[in-house]
């Protein structure tokens, strides 16, 4: 029987994006309502919490030389959690002031892939972008309600992306020296599953492990879109895995709050926590950001 922990009881409103950093041996995350960072010690217990400002915390990627690159509701920012300092760089959707950036993922060159969506109605108003280590931005498409699950596969040949309240995946032919995304297919349809697809990772190899959100799980899918493996997790709103740990070896799974009744707060005490699993397979480096 798998072993599920909470480590943390962060009470996040909606956690997200479990980073491992091997230079720190520090897990990060963040809340995405309550917009802050926040970092684990496994080897300690510590838990730290870094304030990043705004309204919103869509994602983050750790950066090359030191500190974070935060998509925020209102732009890219650099952020240094050391003095829970912030700079803005730029906004790729300045014309579009219902918009916020959500979910992304660096690539293993070192560019930050984020889709962004309308903040305040669900509507299919969102764009995929590319964002280059020289801070320029390419959007490759549009139609996005709430965009998650952006990973890649090992071999760099292959991107996810999910789109949350239509319950799909998508996969796309990547191509990595280019930088570019082709051949859009459906990886899997979850439209008859409890939850709807929020955040993903990528293991060695090269299953998918996806949160549901609403659905108190976690799935591993084979690379043609099969469901390998299911774990039931204690709390309903599943939201971002992430392997972490010197060997990569444990699957950290973030969770919510939000959308919970009082009944269902009350009997799920550990939900907006930080889990940890030990699922028997290692994941990969997480990239950082080259800009």
């Amino acid at each position: 029987m798998v072993q599920i922990e909470c480590v943390v009881k962060s009470g996040d409103q909606v956690g997200e994006v479990p980073v491992w950093c091997d230079r720190s041996n520090l897990l990060w995350w963040m809340d995405v309502r309550r917009p802050r960072v926040q970092s684990f010690n496994p080897a300690t217990g510590e838990h730290k919490v870094f304030l990043t400002g705004g309204r919103a915390l869509g994602s983050y990627a750790l950066r090359e030389n030191g500190g974070m690159i935060l998509a925020q509701d209102d732009g890219i920012y650099a952020f240094d959690p050391g003095v829970s300092e912030r700079k803005k760089l730029f906004h790729p959707e300045e014309d579009l002031p219902d918009n916020r950036l959500n979910d992304g993922r660096c690539d293993r060159r070192g560019r930050f892939w984020l889709g962004s969506m309308n903040d305040k109605v669900r509507q299919d108003d969102g764009n995929f972008w590319r964002i280059g280590t020289d801070l320029s931005a390419r959007k490759f498409f549009d139609g996005i309600n709430i965009p998650n699950g952006v990973c890649f596969s090992p071999d760099d040949k292959t991107m996810y992306f999910a789109d949350t309240p239509k319950r799909m995946m998508w996969s796309f032919d990547f191509d990595i020296d280019e930088g570019v995304i082709s051949n859009r297919r459906v990886f899997a349809d979850l439209t008859a599953n409890p939850g709807r697809p929020d955040g993903s990772t990528v293991d060695a190899e090269g299953y998918i492990w996806n949160c549901e959100f609403a659905g108190k799980r976690v799935v591993r899918y084979a690379p043609n879109g099969t469901v390998d493996r299911i774990i039931e997790m204690p709390v309903t709103n599943i939201t971002c895995a992430g392997f972490a740990g010197p060997n990569r070896d444990v699957l950290y799974v973030t969770t919510a709050w939000q959308g919970l009744s009082d009944e269902q707060k009350a009997a799920e005490p550990d939900a907006g926590g930080l889990f940890r699993i030990d699922v028997g397979v290692k994941g990969l480096p997480e990239p950082r950001f080259q800009g």
